[in-house]
């Protein structure tokens, strides 16, 4: 793979694929599979932003307890951690159209089941617990299996493009998710969410299960065993310093970072003085800023900059959640969380980008797994900032964690500052990939 410290040209057969922005713009968003992978996404996010303000601020209601707040961010993630990377081999071995929509399918009767135990009022802590793991389990397919049929549908060329409209996509669900969330709190209550939470899932399920079905690409010398398949994709990862420096940051922003969103809520109540659907309201600016930058990533990015974006995004993200810790008014925490939202979504949409054009078709899966896995992470900094805020408060928690967090970032990216002029050639690693024009 090569690196290089100025932005490659596109090889000649890829330079219509990676021409102006509006021709890179239409091709995607002409391409069918494309269109249904990003309304999954649309229908998943939308749930997964809602489902995290309205039961943070329903289990804070109903334990009053920071540490259970933070046990439902524990269980969501705790699938990714343990699943994804055997979840990314089978994607790559299977049909993954129908690995995608049986899994949403099932969490949909799951959101109904659990809609009717609070509108009965027999709803307990333990049933709202298994709720959100299973949503975990859903979630966890989200990197293994969706964006890698992305990179499937789009090509190397259009990857940049795709995955950045649909990390605006996810991060304006970061806007109507919350909100709605406050707002169904306020009226209607938790089984509100439920119910649209099942609506929402049946709709995906519907749309990969429309999807074309694409045959998994064999890899040269591919092995038969699980575990030689499996390690190849570790092995894969080990090889490469960019995706190695990439990880590092995905575990640091995940343990250290990202946790700050279990206590929005109970920053909102014990700090900030606020009620549902201002909390709401918070998580929901921080979803404008990424979204605005996702839209600009998605028409600007370059591969001479994707890790520029990446690295720079991270930092200024973690010193945007310590901005919010710090702050004594609802109205300095607003601005703290539209610049956060600004700068996660070059950390976050990156992410994604890096690992793609790194990897050949034929184990993306695994590799993405991998990835998931390193997100998965985060359940650990769940329990960390549980555990604070029942010790120091929840505001004191976030700053303790996000500080830790900016000095880990530095730390490789000190180390090998080389990482910040690397370039990702998406050419080296678009063998065996299946455009839409090819099927």
């Amino acid at each position: 793979m090569k690196r290089s410290d100025s932005t490659n040209q596109p090889p000649p057969g890829q330079q219509g694929q990676v021409g102006r922005s509006g021709q890179r713009f239409r091709a995607v968003i002409s391409n069918p599979s494309y269109r249904r992978l990003w309304g999954i996404g649309l229908t998943s996010t939308t749930m997964r932003w809602m489902e995290t303000v309205a039961l943070g601020i329903f289990v804070f209601e109903l334990t009053g307890s920071p540490f259970w707040v933070a046990m439902t961010g524990f269980l969501r993630m705790m699938p990714m951690l343990l699943l994804s990377p055997t979840i990314g081999l089978i994607a790559d071995r299977t049909n993954r159209k129908v690995l995608m929509g049986s899994t949403m399918a099932a969490l949909s009767v799951v959101y109904v089941v659990m809609g009717l135990l609070v509108a009965t009022g027999h709803v307990e802590l333990w049933h709202i617990l298994v709720g959100v793991t299973f949503s975990g389990i859903m979630w966890s397919t989200d990197f293994p299996v969706r964006r890698a049929m992305i990179g499937d549908a789009v090509g190397a060329g259009g990857i940049s493009t795709a995955i950045g409209m649909d990390m605006a996509t996810s991060n304006f669900s970061r806007v109507i998710g919350p909100l709605g969330a406050g707002a169904f709190l306020a009226t209607l209550g938790v089984q509100a969410a439920y119910f649209t939470g099942s609506v929402l899932f049946a709709i995906g399920a519907l749309l990969a299960f429309s999807l074309p079905h694409v045959a998994p690409v064999s890899a040269p010398g591919l092995r038969s065993g699980y575990f030689a398949n499996l390690a190849e994709g570790f092995r894969h990862v080990r090889a490469d310093r960019i995706i190695v420096i990439t990880l590092i940051i995905t575990i640091v922003m995940n343990v250290f970072g990202f946790p700050y969103q279990h206590m929005v809520p109970v920053i909102g109540a014990e700090t900030l003085k606020i009620g549902p659907l201002l909390i709401g309201l918070l998580l929901a600016v921080e979803g404008m800023g990424a979204t605005t930058a996702a839209l600009i990533i998605a028409l600007k990015a370059r591969p001479g900059g994707y890790t520029k974006i990446y690295g720079f995004g991270s930092l200024a993200a973690l010193a945007a959640i310590v901005a919010f810790s710090l702050s004594p008014s609802y109205w300095m925490a607003l601005p703290a969380l539209l610049i956060g939202g600004f700068s996660m979504a070059g950390f976050a949409t990156m992410q994604s980008i890096i690992i793609i054009t790194s990897t050949p078709a034929a184990i993306r899966g695994r590799v993405l797994g991998v990835l998931a896995a390193m997100i998965g992470t985060g359940p650990i900094g769940a329990l960390l900032i549980g555990g604070l805020a029942v010790l120091w408060g929840a505001s004191n928690a976030v700053t303790a964690l996000a500080v830790t967090g900016l000095v880990l970032t530095i730390i490789p990216l000190a180390i090998w500052p080389g990482f910040l002029r690397s370039s990702v050639d998406p050419g080296e690693s678009s063998a065996g990939i299946v455009t839409e024009g090819e099927r």
